[in-house]
Formats: structure tokens, C-alpha cells, sequence
């Protein structure tokens, strides 16, 4: 390269458009406050469950869809579900020609399918609204 001409510095791209430090920035400000505070609601909950007579647990299996997940999106959602108490993801099925990537989930507090299905969907919405692949509630 001839002296005094400079490549512009090329961004590292996380997915569709969003840069490294843009995704941070999000994960950090955005997605883990509320992710705390996921916890701490859950921990008070199955506290005070354990500590008073009777159970309020109502378990569930559900299958969460992965569908336009990337694999680090699919990996910070299945780790945000397992730690967070009462929530335990059982394993992942790999895409196929009977249908898109989905994850077993297993909830100890559910209403109904509707509630859980409800509560998963918006923590999935979260993780990509971090990546910047889609707005919360799934918009493009």
C-alpha cells in the first residue's frame, strides 16, 4: 500500500448488521439487569414455595422454538433458562426436515402451557433484541 493511504478499520460483525461493541453495549445494559432480575423473582418465588406448607409447583414440559436462532444466541437463552430457578432446559432437537431447531423445557411454576410458552418466548425476544436480530416481540 502506497504511504499515507490507510484501509478504514473493517467492524467485526456479530449478526445482521450489529457490531461487537453494539452487542455489548446491549448485553450489558439491556439484557443483564433484566436477566437479574428474572433471577431474583425466581429465587424469592421458589423460596417462599419451599418455606410455606403446601406447593404452588405445577411442572411442565414445553418445546421452545430455536427457529432463527444463531448458535450463540441459542447458547446465552438455554444457559439464561437453566439458571434461572425453576427452569431447566432437558436438551435441544437439531433442526430437520420434520421442523426447525427447538429446546425441551421443563418449568416447575406453570399456570398453563400459554403462561410458560408466554415467559420463554419473551426471554428469547430479549436475547435477540441484545444481538440486534429482532426488536422485542419478534419484529425484524
Amino acid at each position: 500500500m502506497p504511504a499515507g493511504s490507510e484501509r478504514p478499520a473493517r467492524r467485526l460483525r456479530v449478526r445482521r448488521g450489529g457490531d461487537v461493541a453494539m452487542t455489548g453495549l446491549r448485553l450489558l445494559f439491556g439484557y443483564a439487569p433484566w436477566l437479574a432480575w428474572q433471577l431474583t423473582v425466581a429465587v424469592v418465588r421458589l423460596a417462599a414455595d419451599v418455606c410455606t406448607p403446601g406447593s404452588t409447583q405445577r411442572p411442565r414440559i414445553v418445546k421452545l422454538s430455536m427457529q432463527g436462532l444463531s448458535d450463540l444466541e441459542v447458547t446465552l437463552l438455554t444457559s439464561s433458562i437453566t439458571i434461572t430457578p425453576g427452569t431447566l432446559v432437558l436438551g435441544i432437537a437439531p433442526e430437520s426436515e420434520h421442523g426447525p431447531r427447538v429446546a425441551f423445557v421443563q418449568a416447575l411454576f406453570g399456570a398453563d402451557q400459554r403462561s410458560v410458552m408466554a415467559d420463554l418466548e419473551h426471554m428469547r425476544d430479549k436475547v435477540q433484541a441484545a444481538f440486534g436480530s429482532r426488536g422485542p416481540g419478534g419484529a425484524r
